[in-house]
């Protein structure tokens, strides 16, 4: 029961003994608790040394406990002391762990230099994703094949939500940076749209740390900002917003908008009409539900449709089914 104040099982016996009635002396309290004398005595030298037993001489000798109400709390009181005090030293000693490992920077806002540090750091924070990544890209930007980005990848397969605005010349199949592959992170489940222009190259990871690479025309070498200050995480989340809200799906990463579309699309389109939830037709198709909802988003985002009912207007109107 007093345990977690630090106070010993038979320290305990003695001190709730003495609280239901004093003791004349070492050996009476032994025999009240059929506990040693020299476990009783031990027991006393601990409880006095927490202020919980007084041994009175003279006329009133004898052993008394102190007043648990007054005794009790101030001893809870240096114990939650003490616990403030542990929490941080843990505080201290996990940031200089971090620190020495690479993992936090000693200030809110770090200067990464050098393409492959960058690499290094950004597949790192996407290891540990565990809600949302949002990202603007503009030019110059690097194709990485889905099956050469673990980060990324593995990211969206753990249920990641994947949020992307791409500038529009990106999408120019003439560019220098084309082709990007959107087909094969559209198809592991990346939400993507458009913007004519988009302010700057920005990762967001759970709303916690940021990428943010600023313009570097003319220079030869990477620089990054690594920002973990949350008032500035917060700022460049409602740049991500504003960009997202503005910016158009891409339906040119996964086919024409208004061409046909697959077989399995169609027949997955019928299903959706005919009134079938998505887990139903992940049993029917033998798929996980995941895989349908993505589905159904690939083809929300073909129609340019922000509803399922809007899908099923554009479908009609495209001649889809």
């Amino acid at each position: 029961m007093l345990e977690g104040l630090g106070v010993e099982p038979t320290e305990e016996q003695v001190y709730v003994e003495l609280v239901s009635r004093s003791a004349k002396d070492v050996r009476e309290l032994a025999g009240r608790t059929g506990l040693g004398v020299p476990d009783v005595e031990a027991a006393l030298t601990g409880l006095e040394a927490k202020g919980l037993v007084t041994r009175l001489s003279g006329s009133r000798s004898g052993l008394r406990a102190a007043p648990p109400d007054v005794n009790l709390n101030l001893l809870m009181l240096h114990r939650m002391d003490d616990a403030r005090r542990a929490r941080h030293a843990i505080t201290e000693l996990t940031a200089r762990y971090r620190r020495e490992a690479g993992y936090e920077p000693a200030e809110p806002i770090e200067v990464i230099e050098g393409a492959e540090p960058l690499a290094e750091r950004y597949n790192h924070l996407l290891h540990e994703a565990q809600h949302e990544v949002r990202s603007l890209v503009r030019a110059p930007a690097v194709a990485v094949p889905a099956d050469d980005n673990a980060g990324q990848q593995d990211a969206l397969r753990a249920g990641v939500r994947y949020r992307v605005v791409y500038q529009r010349d990106l999408l120019d199949t003439d560019g220098p940076d084309a082709p990007l592959l959107l087909k094969e992170w559209a198809e592991l489940g990346e939400e993507m749209r458009v913007a004519v222009e988009v302010p700057l190259k920005l990762v967001l990871v759970d709303d916690r740390i940021a990428i943010v690479v600023p313009d570097q025309s003319g220079q030869d070498e990477v620089t990054a900002l690594l920002v973990r200050n949350r008032a500035m995480v917060d700022a460049l989340g409602w740049i991500f917003q504003r960009c997202w809200e503005s910016a158009v799906p891409v339906p040119t990463a996964l086919a024409e908008a208004e061409g046909p579309l697959a077989a399995e699309d169609r027949y997955l389109l019928s299903l959706l009409l005919a009134g079938y939830t998505d887990q139903a037709i992940a049993s029917q198709q033998n798929v996980s539900l995941r895989t349908v909802q993505r589905r159904v988003r690939r083809l929300l985002a073909l129609a340019n449709a922000q509803s399922r009912v809007q899908l099923g207007w554009q479908a009609a109107r495209r001649e889809w089914v």
